[in-house]
Parts: C-alpha cells; sequence; structure tokens
C-alpha cells in the first residue's frame, strides 16, 4: 500500500500544501512526496484531488485518504474543509 501511495504522489506534476488562510497570498507553499508521506493519516491534513475528470478516470492509483473534488467548484467545497486544517492538493 505504501508504494502505491508513493507512486500517486511521485505520478502528480504538482503537489501543493497550504493553510485555508493561504489561499489569498500571493505564494503558495508545495511539499514533497516524502513531507506528505509522513503525514498522510495525520486527521489535521486535507488531501484533496483536484485532477479533470480525464486525467482522473485513466489514473490506476489514487493517494490514500484523498478526496476529489472539482477544481471548476471549488466554491462549492471548500467551505466543508475546517479552517484548523491543512490542505493539500494534487493534480496532473
Amino acid at each position: 500500500m505504501k508504494q502505491l501511495v508513493t507512486t500517486a504522489v511521485m505520478c502528480a506534476l504538482l503537489v501543493m500544501a497550504f493553510a485555508v488562510g493561504a489561499m489569498a497570498e500571493d505564494s503558495i507553499p508545495r511539499m514533497e512526496a516524502k513531507e506528505l508521506l509522513s503525514m498522510i493519516d495525520s486527521p489535521d491534513v486535507v488531501i484533496i484531488d483536484v485532477r479533470q475528470n480525464g486525467d482522473w478516470n485513466r489514473a490506476g492509483d489514487m493517494i490514500k485518504n484523498a478526496r476529489r473534488e472539482s477544481p471548476n467548484n471549488v466554491e462549492s467545497w471548500i467551505e466543508s474543509i475546517s479552517k484548523d486544517k491543512t490542505i493539500v492538493l494534487y493534480c496532473a
């Protein structure tokens, strides 16, 4: 399972982590796969897969504990995430 998670993380071209409060800032911190793996089971982290439908459907691997949300409708799901959580977005 760990290899599956590692593969999924490495395949993502962009892995970003940011707190909800940082969304208004000009820069968004980035996270290496190793860092995400170390916090993947943390209840303080929300991992969101924002790949487009085609990319998501073609993908064989998914990151453990990730939830899939549309990157086109952020307004519809962003409020459901606690501002106390670290949000990790990934896409292809």
